[in-house]
């Protein structure tokens, strides 16, 4: 196997020496070319070697998807240390923890985010300004980084409570995406930039556009819709996409007409639906579909199926291992087994991650000697992944030998939500489950049994108390990992052995509001409840609940935009949803907006928006600010 021999920025410097002048990463403003993004990034890595930082530490990037975001990368890079990206719209207790975990030299900080993070202020630099002025002495002045050292830490969730950062070093990336035929990949490519950058399908969307001369086009608001999506790919002429299964499946049944410029499409992170793929496919005829697949800990992707055409037959595999990777399906003992036969998937190469970082315990456990390398030096990671070898050579994933699950394309460990959950004073024992849904439609079930020592408050349902404890959840995990309900049981089932029996646990309906339910008093009050009773699953819905008391997801959130888009007819964004997430107040902000009976007695409209366009940095700050406002108002604790 090749190895690799360059960094990730030294790469990207030699790319940039041969298209000094052509386009390498568009916004909202001035598109930015290859000569001047190295040069910006050179002044980055220069302000940062001033500041203390040295070859092998770490710099916080606590940023929206931005174009000055893509250049600090590559500085941080430039100067020999390793990025970590802090997802703004996780709450500030699991920020406060990365920051301690992985402990920073400093903080780059986009300047429309800096206020309410104050354990980082001492360290906190202003992500706009951080660069000298270059010198001749420039390109002597930076650290000879190799393919070995670390790239960049990202954290994922982990079944002890708290999440785990993965450390990957530049090779891992420079393998994913340089001559790597899974997909196509050089200038005449235009990547959208859409997964937030915390998120490792950010790596492929970042680097296999700049590290391949492409061009990269950058979505900055937090939750883009649907619309948003399909107009940033038409407005940039976007080539090459990447979605989540999820997101993927509401494109083709809402925007399908979106894809159409789109010569190849990546999506996973989840089971992808073959009837949304045929569907796609017949649409698109112009279009390589491709079912992407790969823990964080083998850098983005460790398989792809590029997916024929034709009639589908049964599920669509995961596919072979992409150029550089060396996969094995294998027994409990180690002991690869035959075509046909189930296994766990082990993955090694060029991808490998260095480990988890301050793990290693972890590390030692999960990432094994490779007994199939004759020199014994080789280590595979332990994906935790059934699957089975098809006749073919083609794998197809079966589903997990743990209790990890997939929410959106992000890797939820169950264990972590219950180890938080009784991190609660108030609550005695928790069990959490996720039965398996339709694709991309797995929801997450919270149990709990509240200690003997807390009497009832009186007046407080079990219902509200459900809703206290995701109050609870919002401010300690990301959204994706709060449970979609929380039931309060009297005592939790358990097995003959002893040990909370998970298969007595039935899913309950989403649970609805403690307050009596309010129906609809007009007409887009009633078209708005039902939208949501189709979207969230349950009839259990009033004007005056909440979307996200609901159980409600931003990917919900996202379809219930569009559907309103598509039969209201009325220029809502997902901003507005956001801050208006019960359709009583909701209802109002579209007759602001256009829309005809709203109006209803003892109600008063929300202070109008102007119906003006607004830009996409300012989408992007209303957004952060909705989430904001909506996790420093968590219901009141129970008692």
């Amino acid at each position: 196997m090749m190895k690799v021999q360059h960094s990730i920025h030294s790469t990207f410097s030699a790319v940039a020496a041969r298209l000094w002048d052509q386009t390498a990463l568009i916004g909202d403003d001035q598109p930015v070319t290859y000569g001047e993004l190295d040069r910006q990034s050179d002044g980055i890595a220069l302000y940062l070697q001033r500041h203390g930082v040295r070859r092998g530490d770490r710099v916080g990037l606590y940023s929206q998807r931005s174009i000055e975001a893509v250049a600090a990368m590559l500085g941080i890079l430039k100067a020999g240390a390793a990025y970590v990206p802090f997802d703004p719209s996780y709450p500030a207790n699991l920020l406060k923890y990365v920051y301690q975990d992985c402990s920073p030299s400093l903080m780059l900080v986009q300047a429309s985010l800096s206020d309410g993070t104050v354990f980082w202020e001492e360290a906190v630099h202003d992500l706009g300004r951080a660069r000298d002025p270059l010198e001749s002495s420039t390109a002597r002045s930076l650290p000879d980084v190799g393919p070995e050292d670390a790239a960049y830490l990202m954290y994922t969730s982990g079944s002890t409570g708290h999440p785990k950062g993965v450390l990957i070093p530049h090779r891992g990336v420079v393998r994913l995406v340089i001559d790597n035929p899974f997909a196509t990949m050089g200038p005449d490519q235009v990547h959208l930039q859409l997964a937030p950058l915390a998120f490792d399908a950010s790596t492929f969307e970042i680097w296999g556009a700049l590290l391949n001369g492409g061009k990269l086009a950058v979505v900055p608001a937090p939750h883009p819709s649907l619309d948003d999506v399909a107009d940033a790919i038409a407005r940039h002429g976007v080539t090459t996409l990447w979605l989540t299964a999820g997101l993927f499946h509401l494109m083709v049944d809402h925007r399908l007409d979106g894809l159409t410029p789109l010569r190849q499409l990546l999506a996973g992170g989840d089971v992808l639906s073959p009837s949304h793929i045929a569907k796609a496919q017949q649409a698109l005829p112009d279009c390589q579909f491709i079912n992407g697949y790969g823990p964080t800990e083998n850098t983005t992707f460790t398989c792809c199926y590029r997916i024929p055409r034709g009639p589908a037959t049964g599920s669509i595999p995961i596919g072979m291992p992409i150029a550089h990777t060396q996969v094995y399906v294998m027994n409990e003992a180690q002991q690869v087994v035959a075509d046909g036969q189930e296994g766990e998937l082990y993955a090694g190469g060029e991808g490998l991650a260095l480990g988890y970082w301050n793990r290693p315990d972890l590390t030692a456990e999960r990432f094994v000697a490779d007994l199939n390398d004759p020199g014994g030096r080789a280590k595979l990671y332990r994906t935790g992944d059934r699957v089975r070898r098809r006749s073919d050579g083609n794998i197809e994933f079966l589903g997990r030998v743990d209790r990890q699950v997939k929410i959106n394309g992000k890797r939820v460990e169950l264990d972590e939500i219950e180890a938080c959950l009784r991190r609660n004073p108030l609550i005695e024992d928790a069990a959490v489950t996720s039965p398996a849904g339709q694709p991309g439609e797995r929801r997450i079930h919270a149990y709990v049994k509240l200690h003997t020592h807390v009497p009832p408050t009186p007046g407080v349902t079990d219902i509200e108390a459900g809703q206290s404890i995701r109050a609870f959840l919002k401010q300690e995990l990301p959204d994706y990992m709060v449970p979609a309900t929380v039931t309060v049981m009297d005592a939790l089932p358990l097995s003959p052995t002893g040990k909370v029996d998970r298969s007595k646990l039935i899913p309950p309906q989403t649970a609805a509001a403690a307050a009596p339910q309010v129906a609809a008093g007009n007409e887009i009050e009633a078209a708005l409840l039902t939208i949501w009773r189709q979207i969230l699953g349950t009839n259990s819905v009033g004007v005056d609940d909440n979307f996200f008391d609901l159980g409600g997801t931003s990917l919900q959130l996202i379809a219930v935009h569009a559907t309103i888009s598509a039969s209201m007819k009325i220029a809502v964004t997902v901003v507005d949803l956001f801050e208006y997430p019960r359709i009583s107040a909701l209802a109002a902000r579209l007759a602001d907006l256009g829309g005809v009976g709203a109006t209803h007695p003892g109600r008063t409209a929300p202070t109008a928006v102007s119906g003006a366009a607004i830009s996409a940095e300012e989408r992007a700050r209303r957004q952060q600010a909705a989430l904001a406002r909506a996790r420093a108002n968590p219901r009141r604790n129970v008692r």
